[in-house]
């Protein structure tokens, strides 16, 4: 009878291990398995089809972003053009977005990402960096923030992406659950934050483009995907989306595909 009880307790604490184990998104092709690629944060099978394909594209720019560091101070509303995560002196650092997104009540959000792009204007570590997002449960302000005033943050067990400085520039950063309950508008929810799993001696650098600035760079779409810009769809590689044009495009954004 003990032998069993153990084996059952084991059992039951490989699962609650498997459970609470964060899903992972891939960055490069080569972190799927065989015969597979890399589609938008998703392995897939060779010539496989995404959900997305014929999803409408539609990407917001954040309505107030912060970054925060253990002792600072709030900064009236300004923001580096560059910022590090995963920087082990400052481990603690967050990343706080916050954004309007005005669905319809019938419209389905099948993928939504933060996206972020790398700046090489500070050299990286070559270890490897690891964010996922977290849910904002706390009211703040990117003009009167600081370390000492930061709103509370809970975990939402949303998947990671784990960046090699050799990849790509622009990282997408799982959202999909945080923003599919936006729809009840709890009072309790508040933005999305970008926290590190890991740290390296520099971390890993991000542009921060304030917003309204001149600049425009964005992801091009899986062929196929519309976006929305200022309500006109375009397709393919065309897309630039935003919903508010003239907005800047090069720092972090919200990338939605929706039917």
């Amino acid at each position: 009878m003990r032998s069993l009880l153990f084996v059952g307790a084991i059992a039951g604490a490989l699962a609650l291990v498997a459970c609470t184990t964060r899903a992972r998104m891939c960055g490069a092709p080569n972190e799927c398995g065989p015969n597979q690629g890399c589609v938008a944060g998703r392995c897939m099978p060779d010539g496989g089809v995404p959900a997305i394909q014929n999803a409408k594209r539609v990407v917001y720019p954040p309505v107030d972003l912060a970054f925060i560091r253990r002792g600072d101070g709030a900064m009236g509303g300004a923001v580096p053009p560059v910022v590090a995560l995963g920087r082990a002196s400052d481990s603690e650092a967050l990343l706080l977005l916050r954004f309007h997104v005005p669905l319809p009540k019938d419209a389905t959000v099948l993928e939504a990402y933060v996206l972020l792009e790398r700046s090489n204007a500070v050299d990286s570590d070559p270890t490897p960096i690891t964010l996922h997002a977290a849910r904002i449960v706390d009211p703040w302000d990117g003009r009167s923030i600081s370390w000492g005033t930061q709103p509370r943050v809970e975990e939402f067990r949303s998947p990671a992406t784990t960046i090699d400085p050799a990849a790509r520039a622009l990282v997408r950063v799982d959202v999909r659950d945080l923003v599919q309950r936006w729809r009840r508008h709890e009072k309790s929810d508040h933005g999305i934050a970008i926290v590190a799993d890991n740290s390296s001696a520099t971390g890993m650098a991000f542009a921060l483009t304030v917003v309204g600035e001149a600049g425009e760079r964005d992801t091009e779409p899986t062929a196929g995907a519309t976006s929305s810009i200022g309500g006109a769809s375009v397709s393919g590689s065309e897309a630039h989306g935003s919903e508010l044009p003239g907005l800047q495009r090069s720092g972090p954004r919200l990338e939605l595909y929706v039917k």
